[in-house]
């Protein structure tokens, strides 16, 4: 594939399982599919200190609470480019362990270069692996604005087959979402550049399916209840003969919570 009139149209699938967890005052709902890997741990709490957040072995270093795939084509494009499924993990990671300053991020610069930062921290060494992509500048960012929250999106990895979206969930604290395409082209090559933009509205798009809720002054009652919830499941009503009654769960991804 050379053009990008090759490449099959792209879109997200309707993930109607539902994972969702706390971080500090926050709780974070995705959707999913069914086989998507989830933490049993739902809350995690990290703790203001000078400089940073709490020394804690439990809270401190990459939360990885979710990962996940689907196919970005249409069932029946799904023969003719058997490949096309990428596979997604969301990350929580106190700022300071990216040797990014633990404060709040003003400005659409702040998240440029901390993106940058990200990738090049001295703990990154892609000078080991020559075909290692990381952005150098600017023009390397692309920065958008999904539900008033402000995010980067950039490539990086061998060959370039990951790309990144991320955006400040507190002062201390940034979420990662990871995207993996490497089965989209030719293993050791880079990606077409068509193909790059072909498929960036895929990983905007995913920003829909996550909602990313303050806790702080609401009741439990009004939130989406933490856990993970395939799509279809048994609900444990009993009927007048002690029979379990199966409720139908509607096909759309929302659900009694209104969520």
């Amino acid at each position: 594939m050379t053009s990008e009139h090759l490449y099959p149209a792209v879109s997200i699938p309707e993930l109607r399982a539902q994972y969702c967890f706390q971080v500090d005052s926050y709780r974070v709902l995705v959707s999913c599919n069914d086989g998507a890997r989830c933490d049993r741990r739902l809350d995690y709490q990290f703790h203001d200190i000078e400089g940073g957040v709490i020394n804690n072995p439990n809270e401190t270093g990459e939360i990885n609470p979710f990962s996940g795939s689907f196919y970005v084509i249409n069932r029946d494009m799904r023969v003719q480019f058997p490949g096309w499924v990428a596979s997604v993990n969301i990350q929580i990671w106190p700022k300071t362990e990216l040797s990014m300053h633990s404060s709040h991020w003003r400005s659409e610069k702040d998240l440029v270069e901390n993106t940058i930062r990200l990738h090049n921290r001295p703990a990154h060494k892609p000078e080991e692996w020559p075909n290692y992509t990381v952005p150098k500048d600017h023009n390397d960012v692309l920065i958008f604005r999904a539900e008033e929250r402000l995010w980067s999106l950039c490539e990086f990895g061998d060959f370039s087959v990951n790309n990144a979206l991320m955006t400040e969930l507190t002062e201390h604290l940034a979420l990662i979402i990871v995207f993996d395409t490497a089965s989209f082209w030719q293993r050791k090559t880079y990606p077409p550049k068509d193909l790059k933009a072909h498929l960036k509205p895929v990983f905007i798009d995913y920003l829909s399916r996550i909602q990313i809720i303050p806790t702080e002054g609401v009741p439990e009652s009004e939130l989406p209840p933490l856990g993970f919830y395939p799509s279809k499941r048994e609900e444990k009503e009993i009927d007048s003969e002690g029979n379990a009654v199966a409720e139908d769960i509607p096909a759309s991804s929302s659900s009694e919570w209104g969520w």
